[in-house]
């Protein structure tokens, strides 16, 4: 029996679901992993075949080391931090399915947006910020309103809207005082150039438009997307509250345009033999325009369960499949009516103790299941766009009748936090 290695940098929803794939697809799915506590063990223990520990998941030649007797048939994550190590611990045993180069350019999103506009796709003007005293050229440069991320950055964390220089301004300061306090490994790793993401941001003018979703499966060099996701949901943070599928009020043609955007994307950056979770703007001037690129797999959170609801395709075991090598996984019929999705975050910064209300949330007729996927010790921040509690609906009729939805969720979940 082949066995396959998932790699693990932290916590998270979608190992359980990645070795329920790997078994299902017939292999033995053990768990790579820094050391871990005798409860920890215990519940990972339940999920996969057994563990490799080592000292530093991020050390490629030391990882394919520890596993080259084991007989690796292939190696994956969905460990947004780790896929491009992880892809060089592949390439190192010789059963890597897509360049890590490709990653890593992916995670670098001012080389994303370099990549893209060599390859004639349509974006936002973009400029690294590397020094507040040059926010006025960079404004100039951007143009006002603009948005401020870190080069790096996932979840939504820190980014800022910004509508004159002096904002701007504080913007850098601001992520430049926050991020080295975020506990996330990717912002302490220089990036190729090289690139410090603690000082230096990426800048981008702002586009004018409805957001949308799209995983792209890419198999034998061919981009398959899923469907389209839309997010009318989004509060003054940029953290998602509500997505529907299909999007209120997309029509077909519009719907294919987006597609044809984000394949577009995944292949000009090289994508091959894996998955993309593509996020769109279709601004109201360029049409759809590609923001970012999350490479090398699916949707976050329960965005897959949402998918499977509406399209009948469960994205995991599809990544499953392109990472494995294996034919693709039997699809089914999605519902024939919109499937909802709300998220319901914690307020305020600290460490979990415990999460109540789920059951009532559960209790609510419109309501198909809820996912919680934090869990108590895991330390939750305003600054980073965690999804703690998650809700599938179906039966509402409009945007506003999603909005009331997560209204009366968001009332129902409680979060005990204590300082961490």
């Amino acid at each position: 029996m082949k066995t396959a290695f998932i790699v693990r940098e932290t916590r998270g929803q979608w190992i359980g679901d990645f070795a329920a794939a790997v078994r299902a697809a017939g292999w033995r799915a053990e768990l790579v992993t820094e050391p871990l506590g005798d409860a920890e063990r215990a519940e990972l223990g339940a999920l996969v075949d057994g563990f490799v520990v080592v000292d530093d998941v991020r050390d490629a030649p030391a990882v394919a080391e520890a596993l080259r007797d084991r007989a690796p048939a292939a190696v994956l994550t969905a460990a947004e931090g780790i896929i491009a190590s992880t892809a060089r611990i592949a390439e190192l045993l010789g059963v890597a399915r897509c360049p890590a180069e490709v990653f890593t350019l992916a995670h670098n999103k001012f080389a994303v947006r370099r990549a893209l506009a060599a390859a004639g796709l349509p974006g936002p003007r973009a400029a690294l910020f590397a020094d507040p005293a040059d926010a006025a050229k960079i404004a100039a440069e951007v143009g006002l309103p603009a948005i401020v991320k870190p080069v790096n950055g996932a979840a939504s964390a820190l980014v800022r809207t910004v509508s004159t220089v002096d904002e701007l301004t504080a913007a850098y300061h601001l992520l430049a005082t926050r991020l080295p306090e975020n506990s996330d490994a990717r912002y302490h790793r220089l990036l190729p150039g090289p690139l410090d993401p603690l000082r230096v941001f990426l800048v981008e003018s702002l586009l004018d438009g409805p957001e949308y979703a799209v995983d792209v499966l890419v198999r034998e060099g061919t981009a398959e997307p899923v469907t389209v996701v839309g997010k009318p949901l989004i509060d003054e943070r940029k953290f998602e509250l509500g997505m529907v599928c299909p999007p209120f009020g997309l029509p077909e043609e519009r719907a294919g345009l987006i597609t044809e955007a984000a394949s577009a994307a995944v292949l000009a950056l090289g994508l091959t033999s894996t998955c993309a979770h593509v996020e769109v703007i279709d601004d109201a001037a360029l049409g759809p325009v590609v923001v970012e690129v999350n490479a090398g797999r699916p949707a976050g959170g329960a965005q897959p369960a949402l998918l499977r609801l509406a399209t009948g395709i469960d994205v995991t075991a599809e990544a499953v499949s392109l990472a494995l090598g294996t034919p693709p996984p039997a699809r089914g019929t999605g519902l024939p009516v919109p499937v909802g999705y709300l998220i319901v975050y914690a307020e305020g910064t600290g460490r979990l103790v415990r999460v109540e209300g789920t059951a009532e949330v559960a209790d609510l007729p419109e309501v198909l299941d809820v996912v919680t996927i934090v869990s108590p010790g895991q330390v939750l921040s305003d600054d980073q766009e965690i999804y703690a509690v998650n809700v599938l609906v179906a039966g509402f009729a409009d945007v506003d009748d999603l909005a009331a939805l997560h209204a009366e969720a968001a009332k129902l979940v409680r979060f005990e936090l204590e300082e961490s």
